[in-house]
């Protein structure tokens, strides 16, 4: 395996360790264990350690959910129709794997009172989701671009927050519908 794919499994690995168990409660014995690699491995790719990789593997699927959140409003109608397709992708997702996985974001948040980069890190990708959904919103001619992006980003937390409590796409499908009745209405 090239250095390069040890890099990249072991970011995998940690960000589905910290999104199913949260920052403080995967060690880093057991990243390298669930991703086969040597500690070794570890501190030339993340010379850092947690926090260095905790960034990485957040970022990671933080680029996720923002390309997931553009592929979603690009063949959109209206706003409100890209958020249903936000959820419905969400709600999928999760019933194809059968669980849900903590926002990659909420999973670092724990850490950061006592790891200052790590809130740093959610506050960049939190910005950069917002910041689609001002484009998106604005691309449709939205009244407030602003204020309708950063409504549609909370909601879509809290229906995140609630799926993974519940683990269930119940609140994706309740928020879809909810957001399917504004553009009825």
């Amino acid at each position: 395996m090239s250095s390069n794919e040890n890099r990249d499994k072991l970011i995998r690995t940690a960000s589905r360790l910290f999104r199913s168990k949260g920052y403080d409660g995967v060690g880093l014995k057991e990243i390298l264990a669930a991703a086969d690699l040597p500690k070794g491995s570890l501190y030339y790719h993340f010379p850092g350690g947690k926090v260095e990789l905790a960034d990485a593997a957040t970022r990671w699927a933080g680029d996720w959910v923002a390309r997931m959140l553009g592929q979603c409003f690009e063949t959109a109608m209206c706003f409100e129709e890209g958020g249903v397709k936000t959820c419905e992708t969400l709600a999928a997702n999760a019933e194809h794997h059968n669980s849900v996985p903590a926002c990659p974001v909420v999973s670092i948040l724990q850490a950061a009172p006592s790891e200052p980069a790590l809130r740093k890190t959610a506050e960049d990708i939190h910005n950069t989701w917002t910041a689609g959904l001002v484009r998106q919103a604005e691309r449709f001619g939205v009244p407030d671009p602003h204020a309708a992006a950063l409504s549609l980003h909370m909601r879509l937390q809290g229906a995140w927050i609630l799926a993974y409590a519940q683990q269930s796409g119940a609140p994706f499908h309740q928020l879809a519908a909810e957001l399917r009745k504004a553009t009825a209405g």
